[in-house]
């Protein structure tokens, strides 16, 4: 749910100029770990969130930042470092889309298992939805982005995804598709 949540961030972007983008974009991840700060230090707090978040969020997320404020943080360094629109637009939604996709298309179909807990029909679902992204943001008015730039970025992102990776995987697929593509955007014209 979050992550669909998520592209709320590239879709503001398009319509919003970069620097109220940032300076929203840093207001609402300071507010995330804000709140995770509380959560995680106060337990009258920790009881309330709990209480109204509790069933969103996963085991390991009681006692650490949950998937959203890595979300927020990944979001933030993208937006400081991918000054192109379509390179920060495709990672974000890389995260949002792909990965959503490949964790319900996996548990829902998933046979094959690869790297552990996910599963090939999962990573070929997440790679078939990081195309749709692509599709898209190269028929977005005032983007000029290259389809190539984000087929590299989309194999990467499916390939983060899959990879059976300690760090947190909503940091790790927009940080590693977005250099990806800005490389990518270097070689490809």
């Amino acid at each position: 749910m979050v992550h669909l949540l998520a592209l709320l961030i590239p879709i503001l972007y398009y319509f919003l100029p970069r620097r109220l983008s940032i300076i929203l974009l840093l207001l609402a991840t300071a507010i995330f770990l804000t709140v995770d700060f509380l959560r995680l230090h106060l337990n009258s707090f920790k009881a309330i969130f709990i209480i109204i978040f509790g069933s969103l969020l996963r085991r390991r997320e009681f006692h650490s930042l949950t998937g959203g404020s890595y979300l927020m943080i990944a979001a933030s360094l993208a937006i400081l470092i991918f000054e192109d629109r379509g390179i920060f637009m495709a990672a974000i939604s890389f995260l949002a889309i792909g990965d959503t996709i490949a964790a319900i298309f996996g548990l829902t179909h998933g046979r094959v298992k690869i790297f552990g807990r996910k599963t090939l029909e999962g990573t070929l679902a997440c790679f078939l939805s990081c195309l749709l992204v692509i599709y898209v943001l190269t028929k977005l008015p005032g983007l000029s982005f290259l389809f190539l730039v984000g087929f590299l970025g989309a194999i990467t992102a499916t390939v983060v995804e899959a990879l059976p990776i300690e760090v947190n995987d909503n940091v790790v697929i927009p940080i590693v598709s977005g250099i990806t593509m800005q490389i990518a955007k270097i070689f490809i014209r």
